[in-house]
């Protein structure tokens, strides 16, 4: 089965760039880390200037990948992961029925991630006080 992943990030209104290649610096990240034949990211926002879900779901599927992962670089589930991205892989999957479309969980509430802040906080403590 060849097994593609698409990183799907929010995106910035604004097209700032920084904020938009910061999610093209973490699939380079996911790169060293999965196997997937192909691992891209896409972008909620249409207005990033961005490819979004739809368009990197179809190339994925027309270059024949057989099952595509959409792992969501968002802490919650809101509106993007209860409605709009499930809308989305419906179409998809209509389009596509040969091509298995799943979507990973949201980042949530992780200890790594409890960890990661704890380290931040203390940056900026041991900023303040030194």
């Amino acid at each position: 089965m060849a097994q593609a992943i698409i990183l799907l990030g929010h995106g910035s209104r604004a097209r700032v760039d920084e904020a938009n290649r910061l999610l093209e610096e973490m699939v380079d990240l996911l790169k060293e880390r999965v196997r997937a034949g192909a691992v891209l990211p896409a972008w909620m926002n249409s207005r990033s200037g961005r490819p979004g879900l739809r368009e990197v779901g179809a190339r994925l599927a027309e270059e024949g990948f057989t099952e595509i992962i959409v792992a969501p670089w968002f802490l919650t589930s809101g509106l993007h992961i209860q409605e709009d991205i499930p809308a989305i892989l419906a179409e998809l999957r209509e389009r596509y029925p040969q091509v298995k479309f799943v979507l990973a969980k949201p980042l949530g509430v992780d200890p790594r991630i409890a960890d990661i802040l704890a380290e931040r906080i203390e940056e900026v403590q041991n900023a303040v006080h030194a």
